[in-house]
This record gives structure tokens, C-alpha cells and sequence, in this order.
């Protein structure tokens, strides 16, 4: 058996091969031997005891705060959107949309740099690789700046947040008020198929947010009153929402197993965002968002002649405010109205 040999790095510390550092030392007459992976971990765990040998409570927040910026020196943005990724997003409604963020963000520049000496002109930076409009922009600087608030909040990290105060964060945007045009509804309708094709009957149908189709429940629907319950919705509340003949039929196709209870959907969220870019691109409509047709779905309840207090009830809105800023209707339908 041969003999480990390990080569003295600094005091209390030992190294043997790339990846095994060890700390030998003794605290208040008790023997420390532990071996770590790291010089940085080997360290941070050598001096973290070595704070209980000090009496002076002042000197061991010192010490105890230069051992957490020790620490932070080698993490990453990435390496805090990873963790931010695993604790904070699975606790959110919308994770499926912050998951594919935290995605994009990871592969900027931005992600690369330590995170403690990030810069307000770094954050800038990084906007304007993210790209898009001012919204879009905003959306990405939160979630740094969230990330931070969870550093020093939950992590406590002594780090500061560069977002907060640091910049003036771009502006939400006007309203969309983008509906379909003319003939692209039926484009749309050749274009998909299967499940995909129902998912975007319902939405214009129904004016249901996506993640509320996707939450669809088979034992939660009703055929006899055409009626579903959505519950835990963007509100965090329960409602009662109405399908038309046209979204019925959609639900009927997909040749459901209606006795037995579980989810409606197979397609997950990724494959349907894939299918949608794919045939946006083949109705050369490269401007239309999938949350677009909750907009032209809303229009149509007012168009059929619904009061607002009813298309309230059925698309979930939460104020009169929101849901104008939802609502375009065309002028011709009002028009006929008016005879």
C-alpha cells in the first residue's frame, strides 16, 4: 500500500492531487481533519472555525465577512441563476415562461462575470443583448435584479444590486393591441394539427390565458353546461369559465378518455412553443404572439354582443381597466350594430 503524500498549500491546509485539499488543525483542543474539493472550501471551512478561537464579537463579523466575499469571488451569475433556477422559480406561477428566461440569460456575456462585481453599465449591457422591445428588456432585468434581492435577503451574500436604484429600467410599452388579420385565422388552422390546432381553438374561443389551457382537467370539465372550473389561476383565484360550440368540438377531437380523470393535454409547453414559431413562420405573421389571441378572443365575446360584466366572468380579468386595454373591437361589427 503506498503512502498518501500531502504537500503543505498554507497554514492548516494540505493538498493531495488536483481536486483533494485538506484541513488539519486544532480549535479550542479539539482536532480538525476534513478533507474538501476545493482550496476555496478548504478555506472558507479552516477559517470559519477559527472564528470560535476569537472572543472580540466585532473581529469575527470581520472575519466572518471577509469569508463570505472569499466565497463569492468564485460564483458566477450563472452559477446564482442556477441556484435561483432550483429554489425560487419552481415556487412561481409563471415557471415555465422564467425557466426559458433564466435560459436565454444564462447564455449572455452577463453570466460569465463573477457575481459580485457586476456594474450597473454591466446590467445595461446585458438589456441590450437580450434584445426586443422596452418590455421585453424590463422582464430580463427583473429577474437579475431578483436574483440579487435573493442573494442578500435569503442567501446572504454581501453583494449589492445593480439593477435597484442603479438604472432606469425600460418602460413597459404600450399595450399590444394586435389582433388577427384577415385570414389569419384560417392560415393558422392549416398550418397546425392534432393538439396544437385545439390549444389555439380554445384560446380564441375562450380567451384563456395559456398556462389555464394547459391546467385544463378533464374531471374539472363539464360537458352537459359547456363549462370548465380553472382553479389557481394568474389571480390566485378559482372561476368558472364557458366554452363555445366551436371550443367544445376542439375538446371532443382529441378523442378524450372522459371517465377516467387527469390532465387534457400531452403537448407540453416547449413542443407547443415550437409548433407555433413553425407556423408563424408559414403565415409569414412574425409579429403574432401567442398572447395575441386572448386579446382577439376577448374582442369576439364583446362582438357576439356579450355586456362587460359577462366577458369579465368568462376571461378571468381582474378590473374594468384591464380588461380595456384587452379589448379592440372592429369597427365594421359595431357598425352593424348600429345599423
Amino acid at each position: 500500500m503506498g503512502i498518501i503524500m500531502w504537500k503543505k498549500v498554507e497554514k492548516g491546509i494540505y493538498q493531495e492531487g488536483t481536486h483533494s485539499f485538506r484541513v488539519r488543525m486544532m480549535v479550542n483542543g479539539h482536532k480538525l481533519d476534513k478533507t474538501l474539493d476545493s482550496l476555496t472550501e478548504a478555506r472558507v471551512y479552516r477559517d470559519s472555525h477559527k472564528l470560535s478561537q476569537s472572543l472580540d464579537v466585532h473581529e469575527s463579523a470581520i472575519i466572518e465577512s471577509r469569508i463570505k466575499k472569499q466565497t463569492i469571488k468564485s460564483l458566477s451569475v450563472g452559477d446564482a441563476l442556477d441556484r435561483y433556477l432550483l429554489e425560487v422559480t419552481p415556487t412561481k406561477k409563471g415557471a415555465s415562461t422564467e425557466e426559458f428566461r433564466i435560459g436565454k440569460a444564462k447564455r449572455t456575456k452577463l453570466a460569465k462575470k463573477p457575481m459580485h462585481g457586476i456594474t450597473p453599465d454591466d446590467v445595461l449591457a446585458y438589456l441590450e443583448e437580450i434584445g426586443g422591445s422596452e418590455n421585453n428588456k424590463r422582464k430580463y432585468a427583473s429577474i437579475i435584479s431578483h436574483l440579487y434581492r435573493t442573494a442578500i435577503r435569503k442567501w446572504r451574500l454581501p453583494v449589492t444590486n445593480p439593477v435597484s436604484g442603479q438604472i432606469d429600467l425600460p418602460s413597459n410599452g404600450k399595450p399590444r393591441e394586435r389582433r388577427l388579420h384577415k385570414g389569419e385565422y384560417e392560415a393558422l388552422m392549416k398550418a397546425l394539427m392534432g393538439e396544437a390546432k385545439a390549444f389555439v381553438i380554445i384560446a380564441v374561443e375562450t380567451a384563456m390565458r395559456r398556462s389555464e389551457i394547459f391546467n385544463l382537467r378533464r374531471e374539472n370539465i363539464n360537458k352537459k353546461t359547456c363549462s370548465a372550473v380553472l382553479r389557481d389561476t394568474k389571480n390566485g383565484e378559482t372561476r368558472t369559465t364557458l366554452f363555445s360550440a366551436a371550443a367544445m368540438k376542439a375538446l371532443q377531437d382529441l378523442n378524450l378518455d372522459w371517465k377516467s380523470k387527469g390532465e387534457v393535454w400531452t403537448i407540453t409547453e416547449s413542443q407547443l412553443r415550437r409548433v407555433w414559431e413553425e407556423a408563424r413562420a408559414d403565415i409569414d405573421a412574425p409579429d403574432l404572439h401567442f398572447h395575441d389571441l386572448r386579446h382577439e378572443g376577448t374582442s369576439r365575446l364583446f362582438e357576439k354582443g356579450l355586456n362587460v360584466f359577462e366577458v369579465q366572468s368568462i376571461t378571468g380579468h381582474k378590473t374594468l381597466s384591464e380588461l380595456r386595454k384587452y379589448t379592440h373591437l372592429e369597427p365594421r361589427n359595431i357598425l352593424k350594430k348600429l345599423g
